[in-house]
């Protein structure tokens, strides 16, 4: 219980640092490569990529970084809106040295920052897009006349079996190609560490284990590191493995849900997500998630239907 300050105190000076060298490692472009778009910022990452391989962090401190990006990203996913998180989601910092990046030969300006000489869109224009902010324009397709979009909202999603001691089983099953029972039956023989971290030992054995029952299934020692290793998370009550929420809309006529599309499915779902559709009364729907072998994708939502006697 003591150490949930201090550790929140670390993070945030993470955050400072890592502030400072997003923007060092950006304003000091290679003059032997030409400068591609900037990275995508993803949600608690402290560090941006070309200056986290600078740092050459040791094992020990690339897992105890892990742990500390999830809970800021477990935060700031309790405090940002659907919306603010969908602005982070699609955010791309700009390069140094004006419109185009340096020398003028990077990518053109955002469409909201037109480059001098050419005129921007005007209030009646950013009117008549915001309904689409939560969307990006690439993703969308023309509508029926009298059809329009609303944001939906996922809630929940991330419940687990009663068995797994709220552990994400479905997904790591799912990512090592492995029937939930398999794993389960695996994870029974090992014993986990009570009230701290393993002993070295008791790791090496609890993982001796696992690729006794696993291995057989064809799981490796290298792919089992892979995969705990990503759903790796702290313990705690409000902690979370790695997911990304998804993102759809609903088609809306006539003050009705009458459909839906999905945008991006996300990913570390365990359980159907409720959805709801602040700007309509009474939408229902129905939703699945499929798995997946590959993590970045497993457990998305794959369907989002009006249930059978609902529809309009």
């Amino acid at each position: 219980m003591k150490r949930q300050p201090i550790r929140w105190l670390m993070v945030m000076s993470l955050v400072a640092v890592a502030t400072v060298g997003v923007f060092g490692v950006m304003a000091q472009p290679d003059d032997d490569k030409r400068p591609g778009p900037p990275p995508r910022y993803e949600l608690g990452h402290v560090f941006p990529p070309p200056l986290l391989e600078q740092l050459n962090l040791t094992s020990d401190q690339q897992a105890e970084l892990e742990i500390l990006q999830q809970e800021l990203k477990s935060k700031l996913e309790k405090l940002l809106t659907d919306e603010q998180k969908q602005q982070v989601e699609n955010f791309r910092p700009r390069r140094p040295g004006g419109p185009g990046g340096p020398d003028g030969k990077g990518p053109p300006p955002p469409p909201d920052r037109p480059a001098a000489g050419r005129k921007g869109p005007d209030r009646r224009d950013r009117a008549a897009s915001s309904a689409a902010e939560a969307v990006p324009p690439a993703k969308l397709q023309e509508l029926p006349l009298g059809v329009t979009r609303a944001p939906v909202v996922f809630s929940g999603g991330h419940e687990t079996d009663p068995r797994d001691g709220g552990r994400p089983v479905v997904l790591i099953a799912a990512a090592l190609e492995v029937a939930p029972e398999v794993f389960r039956d695996a994870f029974s023989r090992v014993r986990p560490a009570r009230g701290g971290e393993p002993e070295p030992a008791q790791v090496r054995q609890n993982k001796a284990v696992l690729l006794e029952a696993l291995g057989k299934q064809g799981v490796t020692n290298e792919r089992l590191d892979t995969v705990s290793d990503y759903y790796r998370y702290p313990p705690g009550r409000n902690s979370l493995w790695k997911n990304k929420p998804a993102v759809a809309n609903a088609l809306v006529k006539d003050g009705a849900v009458i459909g839906y599309e999905i945008v991006s499915g996300g990913a570390g779902y365990t359980s159907a997500p409720t959805v709801s559709v602040p700007k309509v009364k009474g939408a229902v729907a129905k939703v699945e998630i499929s798995f997946s072998k590959q993590m970045e994708s497993n457990g998305a939502v794959s369907s989002i239907v009006i249930p059978d006697g609902n529809a309009n």
